[in-house]
C-alpha cells in the first residue's frame, strides 16, 4: 500500500528524525512510503535520498498562483491510499478532492499555532489527528473543538532494535544536542548551569551540537562567564551520526522550556546518557522518572538543575545504575515497535471505517490572501495596497 508522508521541507531538526523513523517503520511493516516536500527542498532532502529513502518534491513556482500549486500537490497526493500530513497548509486545502478511499492523518509535532490550526482546519476530510504528547491533544480539544475520539496520542519512538548496546567506556561527559534557541530550548540557561558545576568541578566538559537564532548570544555568554575551556560549540550534527556521537557521552543537558516529542531526550537515554532536564508536565515527566532514570528540576530553577548534577557527578556507582535504567525505560516504552503497533491499529480502524464524503471544494481560507496571483506578485501587490490604505 502506497503511503505519502507530506512535509513542508526536510530541514534539519527533530521532526525530520521523526519522519525518518516513521518511514522506516512503515517500510518494515510492508508499506511503500514516500516523503513528499511541498514548499522547498530541505537541507536533509539529499541526505535522506542517499540513505535509500524515497523522496519527491512538488515545489512552488514563483510564476504560478497558490491555487495552481495546491492542485499540483493534489495530483501527486491522489496516488496514495494513506497520507500523513506534517504541518502542510497547501495539502489541507485540497483534501476535498481526494479519492474517498484515501485516509488522511495530520500529525501535530509541536505547540505551534500553525500546526494546531492546520491539523484541525479541514476536519471533515481527515480520519484522525495524531499528537506526540497529551498536552497537544488537550489543546486541540479545548481550543480547536476537535472531538476527543478523533485524536490519538502516539509518542515519537526510536528504532531500538538496530541500535547497538551503549558502551560502558564513555570517553566524554556532558552534551547538548538541538536547536540553539532560547524561547523553546532554553539554551541561554546552559552557561549559568555549567558555571555553578565548574566552580565545584573545574575539569567538567560540555559539547554543544546545533545551530540557531541564539548561537552568537550563547557564544558571547560562554565567553563572558569564562567557560571557553569547559564548553565547546560543535556545529550541526549529521542525522546518521546522532546515535554514534551520543554513545560517547555520559550526561545530557536538556533545559527545554517546551518539548513535543522530546526525541533527543529519548535518543540520549537509549544510548545510556543520564538526562538532566526541566520538569515539563506531559512532556519530559512522561519519559524521565526523577531519581531513577534521570533528573528533573523545576523550569527555570538553574541552581536546582546544577545541584542534581553536582550530587550525581562524583557518585559513579549511582551513575552506572541510572544509566542502565535510562536505556531500559526507552527500550520498553519508546521503541519503534511500540509506535508502529499504535500506528497499525489506527490505520486498521481507519481502513474499516466508512469513506468520508469529499467536499469537492478548495479551501482558500487556509491559503490566506491573493490565491489567484502569481507568487512573485503577492508581496509588491500587498505593498501597493498598504500604500493606498487598503491592506493591513
Amino acid at each position: 500500500m502506497k503511503v505519502g508522508i507530506v512535509t513542508y521541507a526536510l530541514n534539519i531538526g527533530g521532526v525530520e528524525r521523526v519522519i525518518l523513523n516513521l518511514y522506516q517503520g512503515l517500510l518494515a511493516h510492508g508499506y511503500q512510503p514516500t516523503i513528499i516536500e511541498i514548499m522547498k527542498k530541505g537541507e536533509w532532502s539529499e541526505k535522506f535520498q542517499s540513505m535509500g529513502l524515497q523522496v519527491e518534491q512538488v515545489l512552488p513556482s514563483q510564476w504560478e498562483s497558490k491555487k495552481k500549486h495546491a492542485f499540483r500537490i493534489l495530483n501527486k497526493l491522489k496516488e496514495y491510499r494513506l497520507l500523513f500530513l506534517n504541518d502542510v497548509q497547501y495539502a489541507h486545502s485540497i483534501l476535498g478532492f481526494l479519492p474517498p478511499a484515501t485516509r488522511v492523518f495530520p500529525i501535530v509535532h509541536g505547540d505551534l499555532e500553525s500546526m494546531l490550526y492546520n491539523a484541525s482546519f479541514n476536519i471533515s476530510q481527515i480520519q484522525n489527528i495524531l499528537c506526540v504528547n497529551p498536552i497537544l491533544a488537550e489543546r486541540l480539544t479545548k481550543e480547536y473543538a476537535v472531538p476527543q475520539g478523533m485524536i490519538h496520542v502516539v509518542p515519537n519512538c526510536l528504532d531500538t532494535e538496530n541500535i547497538s548496546q551503549p558502551s560502558t567506556l564513555k570517553t566524554k561527559e556532558f552534551v547538548y544536542l538541538g536547536r540553539l534557541n532560547d524561547f523553546e530550548k532554553g539554551v541561554m540557561d546552559i552557561p549559568e548551569i555549567m558555571k555553578i558545576v565548574s566552580e565545584n568541578f573545574p575539569e567538567v566538559q560540555l559539547d554543544i551540537y546545533g545551530s540557531g537564532t541564539h548561537e552568537e548570544a550563547l557564544r558571547n555568554k560562554i565567553r563572558s562567564f569564562g567557560l571557553e575551556g569547559n564548553i565547546s560549540l560543535k556545529g550541526e550534527l549529521d542525522p546518521e551520526k546522532v546515535h554514534d556521537t551520543l554513545s560517547h557521552y555520559k550526561y545530557l543537558i536538556f533545559p527545554s522550556k517546551f518539548e513535543s516529542g522530546a526525541l533527543v531526550l529519548k535518543e540520549a537515554m537509549l544510548n545510556g546518557l543520564i538526562p538532566f532536564a526541566y520538569r515539563l508536565p506531559g512532556q519530559t515527566d512522561v519519559i524521565v522518572t526523577h531519581g531513577k532514570n534521570g533528573f528533573l528540576a523545576e523550569p527555570g530553577n538553574i541552581s536546582e538543575f546544577a545541584d542534581y548534577i553536582l550530587a550525581l557527578y562524583p557518585n559513579q556507582e549511582l551513575v552506572k545504575e541510572i544509566s542502565e535504567n535510562a536505556v531500559d525505560s526507552i527500550q520498553k516504552n519508546f521503541s519503534l515497535k511500540v509506535m508502529m503497533h499504535a500506528y497499525q491499529q489506527i490505520i486498521d480502524l481507519a481502513l474499516k471505517s466508512p469513506d468520508p464524503q469529499r467536499s469537492g471544494r478548495l479551501e482558500i481560507e487556509i491559503l490566506e490572501d491573493f490565491t489567484n496571483l502569481p507568487l512573485i506578485l503577492i508581496r509588491p501587490f500587498r505593498k501597493i495596497l498598504r500604500g493606498l490604505g487598503l491592506y493591513k
